[in-house]
């Protein structure tokens, strides 16, 4: 479908915004194999300033107002900081420096920091994917709190400055819950089985926005039919490069259909 919009096209400034987007796939999923040690840097840490900040304005705002600079404003005023001074004192890590965008990663490293809090029940569970759905559901659930505030973040993580970062979020994501869940997979298998679960992830956040049974009984009911499809697909392409370049697309493309939809 990608290819042939290309060619209809015939335009070559969406060939080159194309050519950046294959770009930007890509390379954000260019990680090591995987380790059996897993090491990396700690995912939050909530003793430093910002962070500080970006907790309290999570917790305590963003449920009712949302992702914005009006809830880091307040948390700023809660803790007793002058926001005056804040742009020279703040650790961004964006370079697009707006405080809704920071409050928006801190949501996804903080839920990511949070799956350790399952390891105890997920250490009872009996296979690999048993412990991949629930750690998987877990993360879906954490977003029940904020979910009416979701369809703004999405359209910010899906602008172009933004999503390699986002891509990264989402992938690190899907390597942590396959790692928790004990997967040892190499290779080309080690990319499609993260891939296919950042995929999954962001099929059943869509969903999730729609559902209002209770506890969000559909959407867990979603994600475990869309595992139950990948487990039965298999792997079905043949590099790294294409199967990143049509599942980040896809994965794209279905973020922008449904915010249009609203």
């Amino acid at each position: 479908m990608f290819k042939n919009s290309l060619i209809r096209s015939g335009n070559s400034i969406t060939k080159l915004r194309s050519a950046n987007l294959n770009s930007i796939i890509t390379n954000s999923f260019k990680r090591t194999y995987y380790s059996p040690f897993h090491e990396q840097e700690p995912i939050v840490d909530l003793t430093t300033f910002e962070n500080k900040i970006l907790l309290k304005a999570y917790e305590d705002y963003v449920p009712e107002l949302g992702f914005k600079n009006e809830s880091v404003l307040q948390a700023i005023k809660d803790l007793g900081y002058n926001s005056d001074n804040l742009k020279g004192m703040f650790n961004f890590t964006t370079d697009s420096k707006n405080l809704a965008i920071e409050l928006i990663f801190f949501h996804l490293k903080y839920q990511r920091f949070k799956l350790s809090d399952f390891h105890e029940k997920a250490g009872t569970l009996q296979t690999e994917t048993e412990r991949v759905r629930y750690y998987l559901g877990q993360r879906l659930l954490s977003n029940s709190k904020i979910i009416r505030h979701y369809p703004n973040a999405l359209a910010q993580m899906i602008k172009p400055t933004i999503l390699p970062l986002s891509l990264q979020e989402l992938h690190n994501l899907s390597d942590d819950i396959t790692f928790y869940a004990g997967d040892q997979s190499n290779d080309f298998a080690w990319y499609t089985k993260r891939f296919s679960l950042s995929n999954v992830f962001i099929q059943s956040e869509l969903f999730m926005l729609k559902d209002y049974s209770k506890d969000f009984h559909n959407t867990l009911q979603f994600m475990n039919n869309r595992l139950d499809e990948v487990d039965k697909a298999g792997y079905i392409y043949n590099s790294i490069e294409e199967w990143a370049l049509f599942n980040g697309i896809s994965t794209i493309n279905m973020i922008k259909s449904q915010l249009l939809r609203g």
